[in-house]
């Protein structure tokens, strides 16, 4: 990095987080591209519930509540994204009133817990079945799904930072330093720090031999409904969140039938834009078939969705790490190659403020910023390519 002139940053992916990498690191001076294989939010920053809500880890709870704080200020500044003031609610229902019997766990680090009877459930949200017991959580801000990551990206434009989609890009290493990137056609581009933040890809962007993989794609498939009246509150059927987690074998996982395919009722209604999921699974699923399946069962919760239409599906893959924690920093004998990744379902909900710890890192050259539970030096390291430009 040469006195006198900006920093040149090279950021490899166009969701969430790379965005938002791009927008922190372009106002804090540097000249930014980011290449993205595809569009902005063509993965599960695009394709996700549509609600900002807490990750139920003690860790990932900062990150949420800085995330919050952003979100906040980008709706203060941009007239195409609006976040709302006041959480909408998290109901986590259950026809069974046996899960919510007490186990000893305290609710998540600053949230108020309330456990209510069907009777209280449908005083709150008197669309849903009168049989469901529910947890509420004082959580859930609910936003259309691609919003966000469309408004970190006019952000980072705005800021000066190039975006170039359409452009498959690898990093490119020279004698344990990150030097740029290579784009198909073995275009080369130089850059002085390089950041990986391709979600469930990333692990192959560094080590093509796919032997590092601390994180795995759990494919979820959703779909956008046209609802009247849906429930204010965000709901999901209690304890969806312990179903995201890594399948051992995920590598080898043989595709079901849609009928046979494993789903968990969650909703959240963003304005007009409602969204119904959602499935944990290890292999794509396809999003047509399920659409109607994710309907007809989430009748059992939501009985008027038997008037709902469907207007749009979609699958993503979900960058589930194997502690269920991102890994963000930078990679250990890789002198200026950096991953953010890994963030599972949290993305959306933790994505910006890990953006801005990696910049922090990234441009400050203090890796104290990053907390030792996030670091992607607590996993072993990868066995980068060298790719010269």
């Amino acid at each position: 990095m040469g006195a006198g002139r900006p920093v040149e940053v090279a950021i490899v992916g166009g969701g969430i987080i790379g965005c938002a990498a791009a927008a922190f690191a372009a106002e804090a001076g540097a000249r930014v591209t980011l290449y993205e294989r595809a569009e902005i939010g063509a993965g599960a920053s695009g394709r996700n519930m549509g609600a900002v809500q807490h990750p139920f880890d003690p860790i990932l709870a900062p990150l949420y509540e800085e995330t919050v704080q952003i979100y906040r200020e980008l709706s203060q500044r941009d007239d195409e994204f609006s976040f709302p003031g006041e959480p909408a609610g998290l109901l986590m229902v259950t026809p069974d009133p046996t899960l919510l019997e007490p186990d000893g766990e305290e609710p998540p680090l600053g949230l108020r817990s309330d456990l209510l009877a069907p009777r209280q459930v449908q005083s709150l949200e008197p669309s849903l079945a009168d049989d469901l017991w529910a947890t509420r959580l004082e959580t859930g801000f609910p936003i259309p799904p691609h919003a966000a990551t469309a408004a970190m990206a006019r952000r980072a434009r705005e800021a000066g930072a190039q975006l170039e989609l359409g452009a498959a890009a690898v990093p490119a290493v020279v004698n344990g330093r990150a030097v740029g990137v290579v784009l198909e056609g073995l275009r080369p581009r130089a850059a002085d720090l390089v950041l990986i933040a391709a979600g469930p890809w990333s692990p192959y962007l560094l080590d093509p031999s796919g032997r590092w993989q601390p994180i795995v794609a759990t494919w979820g498939a959703t779909a956008q409904l046209e609802l009247a009246s849906p429930p204010r509150h965000v709901v999901e059927e209690l304890r969806v969140e312990s179903v995201n987690q890594p399948v051992s074998d995920a590598a080898t996982a043989r595709p079901l039938s849609a009928e046979k395919t494993p789903s968990i009722f969650t909703l959240a209604a963003a304005g007009s834009v409602v969204t119904i999921g959602s499935t944990f699974l290890a292999f794509e699923p396809d999003p047509r078939a399920m659409a109607p399946l994710l309907v007809e069962r989430g009748k059992r919760f939501l009985p008027g969705l038997r008037d709902a239409r469907i207007v749009a599906t979609r699958a993503c893959a979900r960058p589930q790490s194997l502690d269920g924690r991102p890994l963000v920093g930078e990679v250990a004998g890789m002198q200026g190659l950096f991953l953010a990744a890994g963030h599972g379902p949290w993305g959306i909900s933790s994505g910006p403020a890990s953006a801005r710890l990696v910049v922090d890192a990234m441009l400050g050259g203090d890796a104290s910023v990053i907390p030792d539970g996030l670091n992607v030096r607590r996993f072993d390291t990868p066995t980068v390519r060298e790719v010269h430009v």
